[in-house]
Parts: structure tokens; sequence; C-alpha cells
């Protein structure tokens, strides 16, 4: 089967290669209408006549299609050419003014939908270019591209089925899996419509932000209550260290063969992972650092030491260095870093 591509510049090429192409014959296909925009072994990547004004290009499996279905969760729930229209990834609309419109969308959910990026690729109107940026998708018309969000929109029967469903497992005490959050029933606006204009495209309705990504950030009221024993710790630490063999690996295996024990002994989980400190829970972590007469201070210091390396400075750019690192370790040790919304 073969990818084929097409660069159709105005509504009236669409309507011309939909009339020019002959239905797929045989059993399989009788009464289906399916005309195929290339390849006819890729006979779901089709063009559709929605009516004498609109045509849908479409890739198949999405909602929309009544020949090449979505899955519908066991939803009593028919596709018509009205679904076919807002689904479909590529939409072209002769208007009555004469104008002409290409609507656009990606794929329906969170998951990846790698052949609608293919098909939206490959079959974007001429002058209209679909990029993906790190993940994200954009439709480049000149010089500006726009967001093209994926798609929260399902069929109101589906919506209904999912909500039972999330209804059940929530009366049952079952977790609601991720997947089912994200659908609604209300048009998401995530499809992008372009309007032709002397030969150009221009962005005339649709789109969302771009998504800001979670940040991380330090908790500083949580640290604030810490902030006399780290300062403490730190200080101490940093005057033991020029007497601790740091650079002796026998010294530092023994450090964590003592922290072993001592959770062995006081029933503290060891999650057997990396270094010692880092399996133990962030309360006890901070615990040790809060009391002068822990008596696993001294490991916790030396762990410290080592990955701030502490015994490679030479000069007070590398004692800012330690003392900057020390600071992240702390944060990140402690647990006092919080992921917040972008």
């Amino acid at each position: 089967m073969a990818l084929t591509y097409s660069n159709f510049t105005t509504f009236d090429e669409v309507a011309s290669w939909y009339e020019r192409t002959t239905p797929l014959r045989g059993k399989d296909n009788a009464d289906k209408d399916i005309r195929p925009i290339g390849d006819r072994k890729r006979k779901y990547e089709r063009i559709v006549k929605v009516s004498d004004n609109c045509y849908a290009l479409s890739d198949g499996w999405h909602y929309g299609d009544n020949i090449f279905p979505a899955w519908y969760r066991n939803a009593e729930y028919t596709p018509t050419l009205k679904d076919m229209a807002f689904y479909a990834p590529i939409v072209w609309r002769k208007h009555k003014d004469g104008t002409e419109t290409v609507t656009m969308r990606n794929g329906s959910g969170p998951s990846a939908h790698c052949m609608r990026y293919a098909f939206l690729y490959r079959h974007s109107p001429k002058g209209l270019h679909f990029r993906n940026r790190n993940g994200k998708h954009f439709i480049q018309a000149g010089v500006s591209e726009y967001f093209l969000a994926k798609g929260d929109t399902v069929p109101k029967p589906v919506w209904e089925v999912v909500q039972r469903e999330i209804a059940e497992a929530k009366a049952n005490g079952r977790k609601v899996p991720r997947w089912m959050g994200w659908q609604r029933a209300k048009n998401d606006n995530a499809s992008l419509t372009f309007k032709l204009v002397e030969g150009r495209w221009q962005h005339v309705d649709g789109g969302r932000d771009v998504p800001v990504p979670p940040r991380k950030v330090i908790n500083k009221d949580a640290k604030a209550k810490y902030k006399q024993h780290i300062d403490a710790f730190k200080e101490w630490a940093f005057t033991m260290g020029p007497l601790l063999p740091l650079d002796d690996y026998s010294y530092i295996r023994e450090q964590e063969r003592v922290m072993r024990e001592w959770m062995k002994e006081n029933n503290v989980v060891d999650r057997r992972w990396g270094n010692a400190v880092d399996s133990l829970d962030k309360k006890i972590k901070r615990e040790i650092i809060s009391s002068e007469t822990h008596p696993m201070r001294l490991p916790m210091a030396v762990y410290m030491l080592r990955n701030v390396e502490f015994y490679d400075a030479k000069d007070e750019e590398d004692a800012r260095l330690i003392k900057q690192r020390a600071n992240t370790w702390i944060n990140t040790t402690l647990d006092f870093i919080k992921t917040v919304k972008g």
C-alpha cells in the first residue's frame, strides 16, 4: 500500500477529485460509496461528501466515520455526516458568500495518534503545514503557527456510557482510570479553521492555548520549619568534612553498612535501591537532620558531602558551588520540592 500525498488548493479541486474517483467495487464495499484519496488499498483514507458545499478528508477509525468506526464503548451510537464534519482531520467548506474554509482536527484523547499526524502531514491543503514540535502539534499558515490540541469531545452516547462507568467505579471504591477522565460532551474548540483570502490562509476560528508543563518549585513553608536545623547540620558537616576520609571507598561503604544496620535494628523499611539514605522516608531524613545526637547524623553528612563533591574543593569558586549543590541536595533529599501547574 503506497503512501499518497494530496495538495488541494481550492474547494472545487476537492469536489472534482471526489467526482472523478470511482467508488470501490466488490461485495465488501457495496453501497458504501468509498472513494479513496490515493491508493485504493488504503480505502479508509477517503473523501466523504457531507453536502454539496462540504467535503471531508477522513483517515478512518474516528468517531464520525460510519464505515471505519472508532470503538464506541458499547454505546448505541451511529455516526452521522454531521459527526464526520466534526471529527474528520480535514474538512473543506464553501460558504454562501463564495468564501472557502478548511477545518483541521487532531485525534481524540491524550494518547499518541500517529496515523492522524501522518494523514495531516500528507494531505494538508497547499499553504497549510502540519508541524510536530517536541510532541506538541501545530498548523503553520505563512509565518504563523497555531496550536492543534488533541480533542476532548466524544459523542454524547459514548460520554454517557463513560460517566456511568466512572460512577460505578466510585460507588465500588475503585480508582477511576486516568483514561476515563478526558472526555467531554461539549465542543472542545480544539479544531482550527482557516479562510482562503486571495490565495492565502488566514486563521479565523478555533484553537486552544499551548499547555504549560508543570513546574517544580521549593516548598518554602515546609522548608522554613527546618531552617535552623538545616543551617546547623550544614555548618557541622562542612566543619567535619576536612577531617573525614571522603575519598576512601572503604570508609564510604562502612557508613553505608552502619546505616543499613541501624535501619534493620529500628524496623525501618529498606527499599534496597540506591544508597541507604535514598531509601529512607522523608520524615526520618528530616528527623536525622534535626537532631544533633541522632546516630545516623554522620552517615547522612558523609552522603551529602560526597554528593556535593566537598572533597574536590580547591578555591572560593569551588566553595560557592559546593554550597549551592548542598542546598539543592537538601531540597531534594528532604523532599522540599513540589510540583505546581504551569
